[in-house]
């Protein structure tokens, strides 16, 4: 994972990621909706291998998505490649972190890591409005402070599929580097 966020290293991510029980997926740290987000899903084994059987990597680009759902209108009926569990922003102050935080409200939960500075009682308050968990991060420790809601029921869009293909991007991205990582290493 490239950890550009403020507060935010491999250690501390797994451990805000087993605090918020999200310990079965896959954290990958990705641009998703201009916003820096760490991402846990669960990639589904079966899909992935049916889309591998069929030469069909993962499509980002939302122009491709749409050709792709009308030259074979089944496609967005398919399962997602990936089950999506979460999402956290780590970030300084509230207002940058609820802001990142947001632009994943139609995709699953979502919660933000704040240092001790930034956890004041009226970010409590907006944070259980909103339905976005709270986590206190001060160096490799973190606490829970509300766990995050979960979003609303909504009908799977186009959007939401681009979000699943582009998560399952990343993932696959990310494994490809610690491959490439490793072989650098061993050799």
């Amino acid at each position: 994972m490239n950890c550009s966020f403020v507060n935010s290293t491999r250690t501390i991510q797994r451990s805000v990621v087993d605090l918020l029980g999200w310990h079965e997926g896959v954290a990958v740290e990705m641009d998703l909706l201009g916003s820096r987000l760490l991402v846990i899903a669960v990639p589904d084994g079966d899909e992935i291998a049916r889309r591998v059987s069929e030469r069909l990597p993962p499509i980002v680009d939302p122009w491709l998505l749409r050709c792709q759902a009308d030259l074979h209108p089944g496609f967005l009926l398919r399962p997602s490649p990936v089950r999506i569990l979460g999402a956290v922003a780590f970030r300084q102050g509230w207002l940058a972190a609820r802001n990142a935080a947001c632009t994943f409200t139609a995709f699953g939960p979502r919660a933000v890591a704040l240092p001790p500075r930034a956890c004041r009682p009226a970010v409590l308050t907006e944070a259980a409005v909103t339905g976005t968990g709270v986590l206190r991060v001060d160096g490799n420790t973190a606490a829970v402070l509300a766990l995050p809601g979960q979003p609303p029921t909504v009908e799977r869009t186009h959007v939401h599929r681009l979000v699943e293909e582009t998560i399952w991007d990343a993932i696959v991205q990310d494994a490809k580097k610690a491959l490439v990582s490793s072989v650098a290493v061993a050799g």
